[in-house]
């Protein structure tokens, strides 16, 4: 069939800006074409930073006001700063206080980093006692064992409480901070977002390796195991998964594993980056899209060029900038393009293209349900294998 080159209008704008994305570890899909107020998003690609033109949008100085210094700022510009500060080597990078700054942003300086970094430290402490007790300290994955232990096997470690997925707003819907490692503290209940990070910032704090993966709407952990194979740790329910069942229950393309969006371990300074797209994510849930959050989006590819949840992110931030200008040209009476729309509609259209040839496929919300649920036929099926 051959392909009409759109010649961007006040009309055609409406069609030509259109996009799904998906939040990380929820998978929700959110359609905002006819949304004038799109408050969700995620997925991630190759950075679009070439020869850009600049977009700009009015932003409400008040909801984004610049800081001091301090390391317990909580502003979003200052936030912003300081996770720059990391990612340029101004200071070293550190996801403890990467976690804490998007989550303590979010709730406008409410959370003590004391408090916050004292509970890593504290149960890193009885995890290494726990660890010599074992006898296990001289293996590789002593510290993964006991993470593991601590998080999914009943026991005087966690008060015979294990760790559960959040299957009551593993959305996100009714509260954001659903998706924060501050509930998995308060709760050991999380999505595919908060489990992962929590698991990471313990296995930061017994300087053990272990590395964030993004899968289709989901994040899970990898680590090497004593023969020096990687190992996928599924947070879900706590279960060790294979690359062949991840990639087939969730239809992720050859393509897409080949170019490094999915199934890679996150190196340090990708996940600090992430952590930025969590700050982009709080910002825009309470102030909608808007420079602030395209700005975050760049600054993330820049570190992190093929975080998929950022390109999506910025192809959603960049429809509503572009329905904006639409409106605003539709008040003045204008007929034509105007070279702001026209950069918009550019810049959206080669974020299309990316994400298509990154070969990111959508992943429906209730395929995605069913995919949770498959994860607990998988253990079940896996420990009865095990017990034959």
């Amino acid at each position: 069939m051959k392909k009409t080159i759109l010649i961007l209008s006040v009309t055609t704008l409406t069609v030509a800006f259109g996009a799904t994305a998906f939040f990380l570890g929820t998978g929700k899909s959110r359609q905002v074409l006819n949304d004038p107020a799109p408050k969700f998003t995620s997925a991630s690609l190759q950075t679009f930073e070439k020869e850009q033109p600049t977009v700009t949008v009015p932003t409400d100085t008040n909801k984004a006001t610049k800081s001091s210094n301090s390391a317990d700022c909580f502003t979003y510009e200052c936030a912003y700063q300081q996770y720059v500060d990391m990612l340029e080597g101004k200071k070293p990078l550190d996801f403890k206080r990467s976690v804490f700054i998007y989550e303590n942003t979010y709730l406008k300086g409410t959370l003590n980093y004391s408090e916050f970094s004292n509970h890593f430290t504290t149960v890193a402490q009885k995890l290494t006692d726990y660890i010599n007790k074992k006898g296990i300290a001289s293996y590789k994955t002593a510290a993964q064992y006991a993470i593991f232990s601590y998080m999914y096997e009943p026991s005087y470690l966690n008060d015979n409480q294990v760790f559960k997925y959040d299957f009551n707003d593993f959305l996100g819907d009714k509260d954001w901070t659903s998706m924060f490692v501050t509930k998995v503290m308060k709760t050991k209940t999380g999505n595919c977002h908060g489990l992962p990070y929590y698991y990471k910032l313990l296995s930061n704090e017994l300087k053990a390796e272990s590395f964030l993966a993004i899968a289709p709407n989901h994040m899970y952990i990898k680590h090497i195991d004593e023969k020096g194979k990687w190992v996928n740790v599924e947070l879900t329910n706590g279960h060790l998964s294979s690359d062949a069942w991840m990639i087939s229950s969730m239809g992720i393309s050859a393509e897409a594993i080949k170019k490094g969006i999915y199934m890679d371990g996150l190196s340090e300074k990708e996940s600090v980056a992430l952590c930025l797209w969590d700050l982009a994510m709080g910002y825009q849930q309470d102030n909608g899209y808007d420079n602030f959050v395209l700005k975050c989006c760049n600054t993330v590819l820049k570190h992190y060029p093929t975080s998929i949840t950022a390109i999506m992110t910025k192809q959603n931030c960049l429809q509503f900038i572009g329905k904006k200008q639409q409106a605003d040209a539709k008040k003045k009476g204008l007929k034509k393009d105007t070279p702001e729309m026209i950069a918009t509609h550019k810049q959206f259209k080669a974020l299309d293209k990316q994400i298509k040839d990154l070969g990111y496929r959508e992943m429906p919300q209730d395929l995605y349900e069913q995919w949770i649920k498959s994860v607990e036929i998988e253990k079940q099926n896996t420990t009865t294998n095990n017990k034959n």
